[in-house]
C-alpha cells in the first residue's frame, strides 16, 4: 500500500473504532409533508392536472381537474408514511394509494388501476410545509 492509502485507512479504522458517530440521515418519510401534482393526458384527451396535499398531522386531499371541464371537489382523506413508502387513504376509494418516495417525487406502488390506469399516479413536489 502506498503512504497515502495507508494513511488514509489508518484515519478510517482509529475513526470506526472511537465510536465517533456518523450523522444520521432523515427517513424519507419525515421529509414528506407538502404538496405534490402531475399533468398528464385525460382519456378525451385534454389535459388533466392533479394535486395531492399531504398535511402535517396525517390529512390528505386529493383534487383532480380536467381542464376546460367542471371542477369536481377535492377528495379528503389520510396519510401515514414509514421508512421510504407513503400510503393515501381517500375517503370512499376501493384501496388506498401506496407510493414509495423518491427524492421529490412519490411513485406509485399500488392502487386502482381502474382509476389511475395501468402506470399509476406519479407525483412531483411542488411545496412543502417548511420543514425541510
Amino acid at each position: 500500500m502506498s503512504g497515502t492509502a495507508s494513511r488514509l485507512a489508518y484515519i478510517l479504522v482509529a475513526l470506526a473504532l472511537s465510536g465517533c458517530p456518523l450523522p444520521v440521515q432523515p427517513l424519507p418519510s419525515s421529509t414528506v409533508p407538502g404538496v405534490y401534482h402531475a399533468r398528464m393526458p385525460a382519456p378525451d384527451g385534454s389535459t388533466r392536472v392533479v394535486t395531492l396535499w399531504l398535511q402535517p398531522g396525517g390529512r390528505a386531499a386529493l383534487e383532480t381537474v380536467e381542464l376546460g371541464k367542471e371542477r369536481a371537489p377535492a377528495q379528503n382523506g389520510s396519510w401515514s408514511a414509514q421508512g421510504d413508502e407513503v400510503t393515501v387513504t381517500l375517503d370512499g376509494a376501493r384501496e388506498p394509494l401506496v407510493f414509495g418516495i423518491v427524492r421529490d417525487d412519490l411513485v406509485p406502488k399500488r392502487w386502482d388501476r381502474s382509476v389511475y390506469g395501468e402506470n399509476g399516479l406519479r407525483l412531483t413536489r411542488r411545496a412543502s410545509y417548511g420543514q425541510d
